[in-house]
């Protein structure tokens, strides 16, 4: 091997190198592993300049292309606490498949819910000079986003901003929409006497209430004051809330359930007073929570939330941002009601 072959092999192989090995100019090799438009390069001088490329080994050097391009092709993404959540960390690989399937890389931090630290790590990221900025909330809410995520193109994830701070694209969950799907289930088969054992008045909470409402109201169903029941998203509550209603002489023949946890609370209680589900009594719950919802005997009926598909929607979004595209202001992504075991028709209609 001669001392020219020697430094070819112990460097990193560069766009002469492929040039060279392929018997084409170098400014050939730029047109077509640049992928510049409007070049006229034969297919078969095309094909023979990529072999020679994998065949060396030829990587792009990312700083001269990010340079030209004037990004980074890289996202900086802030949570509160989705990066320790056992099913919402679905919104996390969403963002990462789309932002892989367009050349980029996310770069993660996770801020526990403390402001100084995501003011911190949005400075820390926007001196990496990441193309743009993903802030996305464990609880679908309202909040003040930080001022320093207008820097650059920013994109809010399950939540959505406030009326007085920075208007950024939110893409979040069409609560009161699933919340409807929820009631529907058991207003078709058949129940009239419904309670919901909701949330602890969060703004889920409140817009799957107000769709409970409405859809019993269309129905021509009462809608008493013990109709709703608020609470803890915990098992316990949903146990203790629900063995006091189920306890009264007029017991109804359906709970729906703020979340899974508070359907698995009630389930427990129903099994301890001695009834079955559904026979005796049915239940909707809320979330699709992983390793619960289609765990219980019986198999609770459901309805998701959508976080893979928040996460692909967010990112999208801010990736036809970077790319100067329109965008909604807020976008609702609608869970799917996932029928399983616990809801049937009542034994006294």
């Amino acid at each position: 091997m001669g001392d020219e072959q020697r430094d070819a092999a112990s460097r990193r192989p560069t766009m002469r190198d492929v040039a060279r090995a392929a018997g084409v100019s170098s400014t050939a090799v730029s047109f077509v592993l640049n992928d510049r438009e409007g070049a006229r390069i034969a297919p078969e001088t095309r094909a023979r300049i990529l072999a020679a490329a994998e065949r060396l080994g030829f990587r792009p050097n990312l700083t001269a292309r990010q340079l030209r391009l004037q990004q980074t092709q890289s996202i900086g993404m802030l949570t509160d606490g989705i990066a320790s959540s056992p099913f919402a960390g679905q919104i996390i690989r969403a963002v990462q498949d789309a932002a892989w399937e367009s050349g980029r890389l996310v770069l993660l931090v996770n801020t526990d819910g403390h402001t100084d630290v995501g003011r911190s790590a949005v400075r820390e990221l926007l001196d990496r000079r990441v193309d743009g900025l993903i802030f996305a909330s464990t609880v679908t809410r309202e909040l003040a986003p930080l001022p320093e995520l207008a820097a650059v193109p920013s994109v809010l994830i399950n939540c959505f901003p406030a009326a007085d701070g920075p208007q950024l694209p939110a893409v979040y969950p069409a609560e009161h929409a699933g919340g409807g799907l929820a009631a529907q289930r058991l207003i078709d088969a058949g129940h009239r006497e419904i309670v919901y054992l909701a949330g602890d008045g969060d703004w889920p909470a409140l817009q799957r209430t107000a769709a409970f409402r409405e859809r019993m109201q269309d129905a021509r169903l009462p809608v008493d004051a013990g109709a709703v029941v608020p609470g803890p998203y915990t098992i316990d509550s949903g146990y203790e809330r629900a063995r006091s209603i189920l306890q009264r002489p007029d017991r109804p023949t359906a709970l729906l359930c703020g979340n899974d946890r508070i359907a698995l609370g009630a389930l427990l209680a129903a099994q301890a007073l001695g009834l079955t589900v559904p026979e005796d009594l049915s239940l909707v719950g809320y979330d699709d929570q992983e390793e619960l919802a289609g765990s219980v005997h019986p198999r609770l009926t459901t309805v998701s939330l959508p976080f893979y598909e928040l996460g692909r929607q967010g990112a999208e979004t801010l990736l036809s941002v970077i790319a100067g595209e329109p965008v909604a202001a807020r976008r609702e992504v609608v869970g799917e009601l996932v029928e399983r075991d616990s809801v049937a028709a009542p034994r006294h209609p």
